[in-house]
């Protein structure tokens, strides 16, 4: 009868080097086992670490900074200040159309996000998954939140420049017409 390949005195023999074989059938107590540093090292448990995935992050909390306006002042006569204002209630007005332009193409993003999230969470089945998807709809109707009050305070920062500048502008027309009917 032919001897099997690893068969020697041993009841059985692995793929480890003898050596190493023979330092473990050692026969410590198990005290000193752990309090061996060769052992603790060698014998250390695998840790196994979970990536944890997050699509979204939060949003940081940036304190909303108000519209910086620039005062109308013009050096020249009356008629070069009536023009200039004229001029500053056009760029308003524009500054007006286009923050509301601005709003609503932010807050249709923001609701096609919202709404593709809400979507895609009904197709999950993993919890982390659901759990990342429902804190990025969260922080997305946040991101909305902040969006309309930052548009509240443009619009009503922009809406008391456009009517000061009317009212100076109505003045300045006023007294200019006076000197043109004294000409």
């Amino acid at each position: 009868m032919k001897k099997p390949l690893f068969h020697d005195d041993r009841p059985y023999k692995s793929f480890w080097e003898i050596r190493e074989y023979e330092e473990r059938n050692t026969s410590l107590n198990s005290t000193q086992r752990f309090q061996n540093p060769e052992y603790i090292e060698r014998e250390r448990p695998r840790e196994t670490k979970i990536e944890r995935r997050t699509a979204h992050r939060m949003l940081k909390e940036e304190p909303i900074k108000p519209l910086k306006t620039i005062g109308p002042k013009v050096i020249g006569n009356l008629f070069d200040r009536v023009e200039f204002l004229k001029q500053r209630i056009e760029e308003v007005r524009t500054a007006l159309d286009t923050r509301k332009r601005l709003h609503e193409d932010i807050i249709k993003e923001i609701n096609t996000d919202i709404n593709d999230k809400q979507r895609m969470v009904t197709g999950l089945s993993n919890i982390d998954d659901i759990r990342d998807f429902k804190l990025d709809i969260s922080t997305l109707r946040m991101e909305k939140r902040r969006e309309n009050v930052q548009f509240w305070r443009d619009i009503f920062e922009l809406t008391q420049e456009l009517r000061q500048l009317m009212e100076e502008y109505e003045t300045e027309l006023k007294i200019a017409n006076l000197f043109k009917e004294l000409k």
